[in-house]
């Protein structure tokens, strides 16, 4: 849609008028994808095929394909590896559905209308926490969506959770500050009405922590632009100290391996995924030079949460991929005002 605005007396002077559908769109955040220039040209992805997921080895090769193609966003594989929670949307919500490998069947797992993302597996696979609601906060049910969700946590901030440690003790999530940006905070899980606390808060945004996998966790992975574009870190848990930059040129979304021996993170580019050996130590750890594991197939457009998973094995990963065969458009539209103007934009 487009509304004609005056800058001068900073106020709507007409009423909105349809431009062009469909829209492709960050299932994520909502915001849709379109750029318009000060010259008239506007830009816009109408791709709406969604993603399918793949099995790949460690050598990059297709095990095939793990489900049908769907508008899904993320999705995290349950503990033992047997079902995988997935964040899909379509008409009227964004939601959590619940795939069992085994079975190849998926179920609704949330059940209210809204915004339901960033799926995390308890420790047992009994419990799934996720974020959801308006804004955005913690929530808590039963896996098999037998219970009623529970609200874990109240804030006018959007809370993007992204693990569960692996003593079940504590949650980490994301949580955005206008002094301090994106910081990370330890939700304790095992305390009835506990209340969140700020594990790592500076001037910089860090994101998407992970607990390493020992039975009591003793690091947390995390990115963080503080040199000016995203990093991999690792630093000691629970109280942060002893950090090493894990990865050498930008990266994002680090994902560990099985016993803590191994760190995944996606390539700037998100066309490589990378991995870096570790040798944890008492106070610190040493990593290995980041080496690229295998190329990924192009993400779907649609895909915008952590776009792989890895089992229990370190053998398999779960990839989210644009469908096959399927190339995202890119659509342009030249002087777009005249069009408003003579009410035919839509057409």
């Amino acid at each position: 849609m487009a509304q004609p605005f005056s800058a001068t007396a900073l106020k709507i002077t007409g009423p909105a008028e349809p431009v062009t559908e469909p829209v492709s769109f960050n299932i994520n955040d909502g915001r849709f994808r379109v750029s318009v220039s000060d010259t008239g040209l506007l830009l816009y992805d109408s791709s709406v095929a969604g993603s399918q997921m793949i099995w790949l080895d460690r050598a990059g090769k297709s095990l095939g394909l793990a489900a049908e193609a769907g508008d899904s966003a993320e999705a995290r594989l349950s503990p033992d590896g047997k079902r995988a929670a997935i964040v899909r949307s379509d008409a009227d919500t964004i939601g959590i559905w619940v795939r069992d490998w085994d079975r190849g069947v998926a179920t609704r797992f949330t059940l209210t209308p809204g915004i339901h993302l960033f799926p995390v597996w308890s420790p047992n696979g009994e419990s799934i926490l996720y974020s959801g609601g308006f804004p955005i906060n913690l929530f808590r049910n039963q896996a098999g969506g037998a219970g009623s969700e529970v609200r874990l946590t109240e804030s006018p901030n959007v809370q993007r959770v992204t693990d569960w440690s692996p003593d079940s003790r504590f949650a980490i999530f994301g949580e955005g500050a206008a002094d301090t940006k994106q910081d990370l905070w330890i939700l304790p899980m095992a305390e009835p009405n506990a209340k969140p606390k700020p594990w790592l808060r500076t001037p910089f945004n860090e994101d998407y922590g992970r607990f390493s996998p020992e039975p009591s966790p003793k690091w947390v992975a995390y990115q963080s632009d503080e040199t000016g574009r995203y990093e991999i870190y690792i630093q000691s848990f629970p109280d942060p100290h002893g950090k090493v930059q894990v990865s050498a040129a930008g990266g994002q979304f680090p994902v560990w391996g099985p016993g803590g021996r191994e760190l995944y993170y996606l390539a700037p580019d998100n066309n490589n995924l990378m991995v870096v050996d570790l040798k944890p130590g008492t106070d610190s750890a040493v990593a290995s030079a980041p080496r690229v594991l295998f190329g990924l197939p192009a993400l779907s457009g649609i895909a915008e949460g952590v776009p792989y998973d890895v089992d229990s094995t370190g053998q398999r990963f779960l990839v989210l991929a644009a469908p096959a065969g399927k190339a995202a458009p890119l659509n342009l539209i030249v002087n777009w005002t005249a069009l408003l103007k003579r009410g035919t934009a839509s057409q």
